[in-house]
């Protein structure tokens, strides 16, 4: 903060000039009315009608009424123009060229108030003489309220009736007299110190003020970029995603030509194809297809999950079966490895409410991973049970090398692989993760991964069991 406040004071910031001038016409537009109202008062009080404050001629006490008011008058048409004129926008010299106008406004209605004292005085009185500094002073107390944002509006407002005051009391040469014109000096002094600590509090509430404006505009603006980016975010991941889900349909409709005929080439369906390569190429072509196909399958079920579109209808499915009938898709990539795969459903994780060709393909990836990222030999168990909190939860544990606690985290990421020596020649496109953890959320449900390099990996699937089970039909 302190900092910011002296940044501004050392640009002298504009917007100090300004408040200074709107409070210094603010203070002058209420003195229009105070002004001759105080003026008529010490003129009725020193008049003929209060012979014990001085008996002064009523024609004083008028002329100094009409002088007051002429002097307001004055000032109202400027403060007018001024109001005309910052209604149509001022700039910086504007503002200083209004400045310097109040500073002499201010030294006019000072001159005027500074008549008092000689239109007002009586001679053979001192009570007289007493009450008109004490009037005088008031008004000096009244501008130091008023004034003293701005050191220059108090010298203004003050020193010019200060100044004739002590000349009046100067030359009324009597004790009383000298004694009320020390008093003026001893007050202009104290109340001279007191309007620059007062001007300085003024200018310091200002710069804070400031200070916190600049900051709430600059959050506003980081803000709206940060909106704005946001917004431009979104819609790249929009189209993005569109032209995944877009060009997946593309590539599936040839896909499964070439898998039909391929399929039919491979079964000499339409009669032999002459040399046995060539059954065994249309066989070759009619497998990368199907891997094809299932990676353009994963790209779209990971397109629909970002959008948003993608459903799923749960329902009372058989754990044991659904598992099984999954793990028939790698079972044989497990078994040319010489990977050992066992399943174990505990009786509490029999049947599960949940979408059925989810939780297939769930199983389907966790253990595709497993089978290819565990050396030749491994082990891999599947393990279904219900945890302490009554929810499903699905284990596929390996005796693979593991992944190192930093990369954790990025294997749920689209895309995203870790660098490991057994998968260097398996390829894929990393969106097996991405999608299992996409379908548990769609469930209310979490996956996550436990590994220490070395020691295997443990991929957990949670998918919540506190659904309401669909009612039994009661035996008739």
């Amino acid at each position: 903060m302190n900092s910011s406040l002296k940044s501004h004071r050392a640009a002298d910031d504009p917007r100090i000039l300004k408040v200074q001038v709107e409070r210094a016409a603010n203070t002058l537009h209420g003195s229009i009315v105070a002004s001759p109202v105080w003026a008529l008062v010490a003129a009725l009080v020193c008049s003929e009608f209060f012979p014990h404050l001085g008996a002064v001629p009523l024609v004083s006490g008028v002329g100094l009424v009409a002088i007051m008011c002429c002097t307001v008058l004055f000032i109202r048409g400027a403060l007018v123009l001024f109001a005309r004129e910052r209604r149509t926008g001022m700039d910086v010299e504007a503002d200083a060229k209004w400045l310097r106008w109040l500073l002499a406004l201010n030294v006019l209605l000072s001159s005027t108030w500074g008549l008092a004292p000689w239109m007002l005085w009586s001679s053979e009185n001192p009570l007289n003489h007493v009450f008109i500094e004490l009037i005088c002073l008031t008004a000096v107390a009244r501008f130091l309220v008023n004034r003293a944002n701005h050191v220059s509006f108090f010298l203004a407002s003050f020193l010019p009736m200060a100044v004739m005051l002590f000349l009046r009391c100067i030359a009324g040469g009597t004790t009383v007299d000298l004694i009320l014109a020390a008093v003026v000096v001893l007050y202009a002094v104290q109340v001279i110190l007191d309007s620059r600590q007062l001007s300085e509090r003024w200018d310091q509430e200002a710069l804070t003020r400031f200070s916190h404006e600049d900051l709430s505009r600059e959050l506003e603006e980081a803000r709206d970029e940060a909106l704005l980016k946001r917004a431009e975010a979104e819609a790249a991941n929009a189209s993005k995603t569109a032209f995944l889900a877009n060009i997946s349909h593309e590539l599936r409709t040839p896909l499964n030509a070439i898998l039909g005929f391929s399929e039919l080439i491979a079964r000499e369906c339409l009669g032999p194809v002459g040399s046995p390569r060539y059954k065994e190429y249309a066989s070759d072509i009619h497998n990368s297809g199907t891997h094809l196909l299932s990676l353009i399958n994963d790209l779209l079920d990971v397109a629909k999950i970002e959008a948003g579109r993608m459903e799923v209808e749960p329902q009372m499915v058989e754990t044991e079966r659904a598992l099984e009938s999954a793990l028939k898709f790698v079972v044989s990539r497990a078994r040319d490895r010489g990977q050992t795969l066992t399943i174990a459903v505990d009786e509490s994780a029999a049947v599960l409410y949940a979408d059925e060709r989810a939780l297939k393909q769930i199983v389907i990836n966790l253990v595709s991973n497993a089978v290819k990222f565990t050396q030749d030999g491994g082990r891999i168990e599947v393990s279904a049970k219900r945890n302490a909190q009554a929810d499903f939860e699905l284990v596929v544990a390996d005796n693979g090398p593991g992944i190192s606690r930093e990369k954790i985290d990025r294997v749920f990421k689209p895309f995203s692989q870790v660098d490991n020596r057994y998968d260097r020649q398996s390829g894929g496109t990393g969106l097996g993760l991405a999608l299992v953890r996409g379908l548990c959320e769609l469930h209310g449900g979490r996956a996550w991964i436990e590994s220490e390099p070395g020691r295997g990996t443990r991929a957990i699937v949670v998918l919540p069991g506190n659904v309401e089970q669909p009612k039994q039909r009661k035996p008739a």
